[in-house]
């Protein structure tokens, strides 16, 4: 039985990821209109990054001291997470359109990193070098979309600007920024400390915490954005969303964790999630390529995918080992 300071530390590092996450967020959009950025721009880049800072925070607190196996899980199993949790129940309760601006050309970035990582890793450790090729990756991604935004705006294409009627006060979006940004850090080190400790009492990997508790928990910010947003038929904001976070996740904590480095992934990684990770990026591709509906359906069959994943890292599948097996027997 572990203590149970560390199960609250662990319950309570995820609430306060949670909170400072949604806070953070909408301090970041009001600031993001305050100065004159467009509300496109704020979601995807802003809003991509405010619902990300849990994972990056995770990832500097967990690499600092040592346990890189839980920074590395938590960005991988939030990427997954983001697919097929986080997309999902916003479209089981509203179905989601996919047709803003710039989303598909978002999605062919985020494929493209996605592969980068499974590619780098599937050979080589986490080194300070990929973390640099990961963070320009970043920054020329930001630049992009600022530069497509700009230029659909001066031509008068509808990028989807929304309203500011709900935009915060000068106080209010202060007392939203500082919260942020004090608890991200606060909710990080807790969960941290009582992931390692419950992870450690029940001899269970660090990964497999990081992949799980930590990737739902950190999440949060995203799956909460994602139900407001399919709440006020924004389903384009959903989608465009889970792809901001998913870049942000993989090329600026992933940046991060290099730095760290070198380190080398544990097994399951290789055997079991990368698969899933990149599965799950490319059916994200069977709606947003051809600009088809997220419906209930699919919501619903993407909840079921993400619980076999579940069934399958608890229980140790290994898909590389299946597919070698498979492609000596052929």
């Amino acid at each position: 039985m572990p203590d149970l300071t560390l199960i609250a530390a662990l319950v309570g590092g995820l609430v306060i990821l949670a909170v400072a996450g949604d806070f953070l967020v909408n301090g970041a959009v009001a600031l993001a209109r305050r100065i004159g950025v467009s509300p496109l721009v704020a979601g995807i880049l802003i809003v991509g990054f405010g619902t990300s800072a849990p994972e990056m925070v995770v990832a500097v607190d967990a690499s600092s001291q040592g346990q890189p196996g839980i920074a590395i899980g938590n960005i991988v199993g939030s990427n997954i997470a983001n697919i097929w949790l986080v997309l999902a129940v916003p479209a089981f309760l509203v179905p989601l359109a996919t047709r803003q601006f710039g989303l598909r050309r978002s999605y062919w970035i985020m494929l493209a990193i996605t592969a980068l990582w499974i590619g780098w890793t599937a050979f080589r450790p986490v080194t300070p070098a990929f973390g640099f090729i990961l963070l320009a990756t970043l920054i020329v991604y930001s630049v992009l979309m600022l530069v497509w935004t700009s230029h659909a705006i001066r031509k008068g294409i509808d990028v989807g600007l929304d309203d500011e009627e709900h935009s915060l006060g000068t106080v209010a979006m202060l007392v939203n920024l500082v919260i942020g940004i004090v608890g991200l850090p606060l909710g990080a080190h807790l969960i941290v400390e009582g992931g390692v400790g419950i992870a450690r009492t029940y001899a269970v990997p660090e990964e497999i915490i990081g992949l799980t508790l930590l990737a739902i928990g950190t999440s949060l910010p995203e799956l909460g954005a994602g139900v407001a947003a399919a709440v006020r038929r924004r389903g384009d904001v959903v989608i465009g969303n889970v792809i901001g976070s998913n870049i942000f996740n993989l090329a600026g904590s992933g940046a991060i964790i290099a730095f760290f480095g070198p380190t080398d992934l544990a097994p399951t990684f290789l055997q079991f999630d990368h698969w899933a990770m990149a599965a799950a990026a490319i059916g994200l591709g069977l709606f947003v390529l051809p600009r088809s509906r997220v419906t209930r359906l699919a919501a619903l069959a993407m909840l079921l995918v993400y619980a076999v994943y579940i069934y399958g890292l608890v229980h140790g599948w290994d898909i590389a080992g299946e597919v070698e097996s498979w492609i000596g027997r052929a």
